[in-house]
């Protein structure tokens, strides 16, 4: 079967509203909710390269995204953003594709000689998977948010802009001791283009990087032999800072044993796409998270968390 030209958003009107219009008063709502001094500020003599967001549904939080994107406001608005995601659905570890995506706000370009960019050096079988990109909502809830973000910015008149989006795994081969640093071909590589692709388009108002990834997923739901208890979730909250510490440091090695120690048991849900993230930056990138919530439901006593945050130079 052909692929289609372009992806179309799937995740409305259950998650947010189809009509555009509609659409974009709840975006605008959504970031009216939160103010700016809610969040703390980015240190004096940084500047912003880009986000980390949540992609859990929308009904649960739209707090915390509007803490990952409302820094988006006080910037000038980028020509293009790489989104990070997660590839829930994938078969491969890395997954890129070169269509464009519509959604309720519009249609969304991708910049498909930037893919070439980063997919070079690779068999194309190791690096696209049309049916891996459908309705993948790490990738279709970043960009619904900044199409919205384009169009409530203070300045006007810069609606488009374009993407590129690559899902990104759990490297399991590292994490579960199968294999060594030195055994991740598709890792070192990728991350080679990326960082020629930072050194080509500088992060900042060319190019910005949105990370969309979840935190832990712990419970029954998540089929573990467990119930979430306030002990567990208190536990998971220290553990989280102590990985966000680690991950602050910009070494991707140390953040991947991190998560070795204990084989991701938490189920951490975004350690390829933060770990690429600091490979490709070579300890240039301050990771600073500016929110965390913790998402119970009783029912099956299981948790998912989630944060938001800003990445730096």
């Amino acid at each position: 079967m052909t692929a289609p030209a372009f992806l179309k958003a799937e995740h409305h009107p259950e998650c947010y509203p189809s009509d555009p219009v509609a659409a974009l008063d709840f975006f605008r709502k959504a970031l009216d909710s939160l103010s700016a001094t809610e969040l703390p500020p980015g240190p004096a003599t940084s500047s912003l390269a880009g986000i980390i967001t949540p992609h859990i549904d929308f009904r649960v939080s739209l707090r915390a995204y509007a803490a990952a994107f409302r820094p988006l406001l006080d910037e000038p608005p980028a020509d293009t953003y790489l989104i990070l995601g997660v590839g829930h659905r994938s078969r491969l570890e890395w997954t890129l594709d070169r269509r464009d995506y519509v959604t309720p706000l519009g249609r969304a370009a991708c910049a498909g000689e930037l893919v070439d960019l980063l997919a070079a050096g690779a068999a194309p079988s190791r690096q696209f998977s049309a049916e891996a990109h459908h309705r993948e909502h790490s990738i279709e809830f970043a960009l619904t948010w900044l199409q919205a973000i384009h169009r409530l910015h203070p300045a006007k008149g810069k609606k488009d802009f374009r993407f590129v989006p690559l899902l990104c795994g759990g490297l399991y081969s590292y994490v579960e001791g199968l294999a060594e640093w030195e055994d991740l071909a598709d890792f070192h590589r990728l991350s080679r283009n990326l960082a020629k692709l930072f050194k080509k388009f500088a992060p900042g108002e060319k190019l910005r990087v949105i990370v969309s990834i979840d935190g832990c997923h712990l419970g029954p739901r998540f089929q573990h032999p467990f119930r979430v208890t306030p002990a567990l979730l208190k536990g998971t909250a220290g553990w989280e800072q102590m990985l966000w510490d680690c991950a602050e440091k910009g070494d991707a090695r140390a953040f991947l044993d991190w998560f070795r120690e204990e084989g991701n048991a938490r189920s951490f849900d975004g350690v390829g796409a933060l770990a690429l993230l600091l490979a490709a930056g070579a300890g240039k990138f301050i990771l600073q998270r500016t929110w965390y919530e913790q998402w119970f439901t009783e029912r099956d006593a299981s948790a998912v968390t989630y944060s938001s945050g800003r990445i730096l130079l």
